[in-house]
């Protein structure tokens, strides 16, 4: 028999051939993908994902599976691409994010990362030329280094190697001004004056001949001004600062060598008195009460607190920002922190004892009835032994004892700061609910909550020396009974033993808070009359119960110092600041220096005249060496390479000079945050010989500044110095903190100068273990 419709047939059998290969080659292409995703490959893996979606369009797996693929890829190239760029490694970042556009093009994350690179690239040529300039360090330099900073900062920011640059190129500057206001050599050279009621421009016509200084007036100084000097032998800085200061004038340093002079009044001060602002970001410190002490002690009306930031911004002198400065160190210190190690015990003891036979307390009799003969008042008369129904109690033999001892333990550890309250609370909260009724009959119930349990409250308030006054408040209670009132309200009746005291420890000391004692004895019985009173018999015709519960709450409290509070050293603490109408100049003082030589070594001859000037010489001829050869001066330190926190240690600066020395000023740094100064001691160097020294030393402990100075005492001008090897001065530190640090020697300032010196700085090493 023929079959209908053979190629209908042929054509069915086709298209489902057709279809299960599809679905055959989207399984495989789907599995293709998946490995190559695991290999590391997106681009062809997800190619792969998208051609099973597109033979196999209707399977949900393939198209979730190539989404959330493609977002994973996606999320990954962007993330390694960020992180390669922030890290400078430009050709890894563009490799990620062309990657990623080949099979996502419109992606604009990829687009933006690219830009990215592109002006990474540019930025890096452009720092490469301020780097440059950088090092050349003149002063049309640094002004061309910044004008190439500022747009790249414009384009970017955060640019970390173009902040870096605009730090060193700012730092180069500030060096700069600093230099073009500060004293010169000039200053520093040694002077004699003897004037009586001569003209102030006079007088320092010839400062200016002797020192090589240069004057420029205030057209408002009086041209008959005299003045009286007689000063010997002291520096040309200090013999001009008093004359003009005695004289209602002042000064302001243009350069090296050059001073305006000016009157002391109000008007010409704001003329030319510079003014700087400064931001002080407060870490710890309150930023309001920082300010009222800024403004009562500086007497600073150009204030402004940022209250948020923690801000405060000062315009001021430069004097006056440096005093500012201290204050700030003084006291943005970090609050003490304590850690309280409590444990709370409560030791509970409970004994029962009940023994004896408890017989029936009592009978009942009750006439009896039944369903059909129903109690009546005829009946009564009836009752005998067999028709009343008699009820006796229960016969109890009781032989129990029992003894409990407990222990409930509580060990917390709470670390606060200093003066903040620490709470400690265990137990539960029982709710009470309290009925209102009004005058209209409604009724209305509320639920308030009583907590039930240990309570404690600790405020601790360390003091110096690592000792914790310690405020203990604590509260044990538990519940009693419950109580029902008369409208059906459940109330507790709740038991409560507290104490409150106020402890002073040592860090470590443990204190034990006891006594709070709880002790009950209860005792019921349940006797036959008469037979259940005798002395041993009695137990057979009674029962005894005897209840005893004893609980005792011990407390011990141990406080462990986290940061304690320091007490600073004197020259942080007390500094001078000036005087009342010019807060932070320094104090009016004059330097000795010695008499200057002549070539033929000997002092030159004081003027005898008395109203004529005698200035000394611009410098001192410098004593020739002992012996011949090649002058130098070197430095080293001489110390242990390694120490633990809180150990205290010396380091020594040696020295070995071929020429003759009669004094030197140094200059010392350190990391305050590591290291903190004990003492600075005098060396023997210049004590040889049995020379007597002067030897001063002055800390900034805030900068991590130590400036010392020994300078040999001339017997008669006739003492050259010193040479040799020596000791020039001995610093002992306390180690704060651990870390790698160093003690370093920035500054040397030997009298008189050597041909050749040692480059600066000199360091030492020092590594601080825990």
């Amino acid at each position: 028999m023929r079959k209908p419709y053979p190629h209908l047939a042929r054509l069915c059998a086709a298209f489902f051939a057709a279809v299960l290969l599809a679905g055959c080659g989207a399984m495989q292409a789907y599995r293709d993908g998946n490995a190559l995703l695991a290999e590391g490959k997106p681009a062809q893996g997800l190619a792969r994902l998208a051609e099973a979606v597109k033979l196999s369009p209707k399977n949900a797996e393939y198209r979730i599976g190539l989404a959330s693929q493609r977002a994973a890829a996606t999320n990954g190239l962007l993330a390694a691409g960020e992180a390669a760029r922030r890290e400078g490694r430009l050709s890894e970042a563009e490799k990620a994010y062309r990657e990623l556009q080949t099979f996502d093009p419109e992606n604009a994350m990829a687009r933006q990362g690219m830009e990215s690179v592109v002006m990474a690239r540019r930025h890096k040529l452009v720092l490469a030329e301020v780097d440059a300039l950088v090092h050349k360090g003149g002063s049309a330099d640094l002004t061309a280094a910044l004008d190439k900073l500022r747009p790249v900062l414009a384009e970017n920011p955060l640019q970390r190697e173009a902040l870096q640059l605009k730090a060193r190129v700012d730092e180069a500057r500030a060096k700069d001004r600093q230099a073009e206001g500060k004293l010169g050599p000039a200053f520093r050279k040694p002077i004699s004056l003897e004037f009586r009621e001569a003209p102030l421009k006079s007088v320092l016509e010839v400062v200016a001949k002797v020192s090589g200084l240069n004057f420029f007036y205030d057209k408002d100084i009086r041209p008959d001004l005299k003045v009286t000097v007689f000063a010997k032998q002291t520096t040309t800085e200090d013999a001009l600062r008093v004359l003009l200061v005695t004289n209602q004038l002042e000064q302001k340093v243009l350069n090296q060598n050059t001073v305006l002079i000016y009157p002391s009044t109000q008007q010409k001060q704001k003329d030319y008195q510079t003014l700087a602002v400064r931001s002080f970001f407060l870490t710890n410190a309150d930023a309001k009460t920082m300010a009222n002490s800024i403004k009562t002690i500086l007497k600073t009306r150009d204030l402004v607190v940022d209250e948020r930031l923690g801000v405060i911004v000062m315009r001021d002198t430069p004097e006056a920002i440096q005093m500012a400065e201290k204050l700030v160190a003084l006291h943005d210190l970090a609050d003490p922190e304590v850690v309280l190690d409590v444990e709370i015990m409560e030791v509970k003891r409970s004994r029962l004892m009940e023994l004896g036979i408890q017989w029936p307390g009592q009978l009942s009799l009750a006439p009896l009835q039944t369903a059909t003969t129903p109690l009546t008042l005829s009946r009564l008369r009836g009752l005998n032994s067999d028709s009343i129904g008699a009820t006796v109690g229960g016969f109890t033999a009781n032989a129990r004892a029992e003894d409990q001892n407990g222990n409930i333990l509580a060990n917390p550890r709470i670390r606060v700061r200093n003066k903040e309250k620490a709470k400690i609370q265990i137990g539960d909260r029982v709710p009470v609910i309290t009925t209102t009724s009004l005058a209209t009959g409604f009724v209305t119930e509320s639920v308030s909550y009583v907590d039930v349990g240990l309570k404690l409250e600790a405020e601790p308030l360390i003091y110096l020396d690592d000792e914790v006054g310690i405020k203990v408040n604590l509260e044990v209670s538990n519940l009693v009974r419950e109580i029902i009132s008369k409208t059906g309200t459940l109330t507790y009746q709740i038991g409560t033993r507290g104490a409150n005291t106020v402890l002073r420890l040592k860090d470590g000391e443990t204190q034990v808070l006891a006594g709070l004692i709880s002790d009950e004895d209860r005792s019921s019985g349940n006797k036959v009359p008469l037979l259940g009173q005798l002395p041993i018999a009695g137990r057979l015709f009674g029962t005894q119960k005897d209840d005893t519960q004893r609980s005792e709450i011990l407390l011990s409290i141990t406080p462990h110092v986290v940061r304690a509070v320091r007490r600073p050293d004197m020259l942080s603490a007390e500094f001078d600041s000036g005087t009342e109408a010019n807060v932070g100049a320094p104090s009016l003082s004059l330097s000795e220096v010695e008499p200057a030589a002549t070539a033929d070594g000997k002092a030159p001859a004081e003027n005898a005249a008395g109203a004529a000037p005698a200035a000394a010489p611009a410098a001192a001829a410098p004593a020739q060496p002992a012996a011949a050869g090649p002058v130098g001066l070197n430095f080293n330190w001489q110390g242990q390479p390694q120490v633990k926190v809180g150990e205290q240690f010396t380091v020594v600066l040696r020295t070995t000079s071929q020429h003759a020395l009669r004094g030197m000023p140094l200059l010392l740094g350190f990391d305050p945050k590591v290291l903190q100064v004990a003492g600075v001691q005098e060396g023997d160097f210049f004590r040889q010989d049995k020379g007597q020294t002067s030897f001063n030393q002055r800390l900034d402990a805030a900068q991590g500044k130590i400036f010392a100075a020994t300078v040999r005492q001339s017997q008669g001008g006739k003492d050259a110095g010193v040479n040799g090897m020596g000791t020039l001065v001995a610093v002992t530190f306390k180690a704060l903190r651990a870390g790698d640090t160093r003690v370093q020697l920035l500054s040397a300032s030997p009298e008189p100068a050597p041909a050749s010196l040692a480059p600066l700085p000199v360091e030492h090493v020092l590594h601080v273990v825990p």
